[in-house]
């Protein structure tokens, strides 16, 4: 495991994930997903993300329609609009979680970027536990 530190464009957000990429990564195809490209590591541990600076700059993304009942909040800079990471506590997903964005990694050496493994949700059909039919396009 590793100490990853993070930030948005501006540098107003910083933080740190103690996770490792070569543990795996997802992307996934749900509408969400797909505009924001998104790409993610879950941390093996909630407790692993601490916030250094910024948090006054932090805001979230509203839920879409249909996701109101899951405890799930998306944070991002307000200052620059860079996505930053998503937590809540949804009991499918092995309760409490933080997933940080992987774009938002600092210190990921090109070497880990390109060998971390990625798993390619089927969001778009809410079959989020098996993979996408096509990938090609994300």
């Amino acid at each position: 495991m590793k100490t990853y530190h993070g930030s948005c464009f501006c540098g107003g957000v910083a933080f740190e994930a103690d996770g490792d990429l070569a543990d795996g990564t997802m992307r996934c195809n749900c509408r969400f997903c797909r505009k924001m490209r998104y790409w993610e590591m879950r941390l093996p541990d909630p407790d692993g993300f601490r916030i250094t600076s910024g948090k006054e700059l932090l805001a979230e993304t509203p839920a879409s329609a249909g996701s109101e009942t899951n405890d799930i909040h998306n944070w991002f800079c307000s200052r620059c609009g860079i996505r930053l990471w998503t937590e809540g506590d949804i009991e499918e997903m092995g309760g409490r979680f933080v997933q940080v964005c992987v774009a938002a990694l600092d210190d990921a050496t090109e070497e880990e970027l390109i060998n971390a493994p990625i798993f390619w949700a089927d969001g778009a059909n809410d079959n989020w536990w098996n993979p996408a039919p096509e990938t090609r396009h994300l």
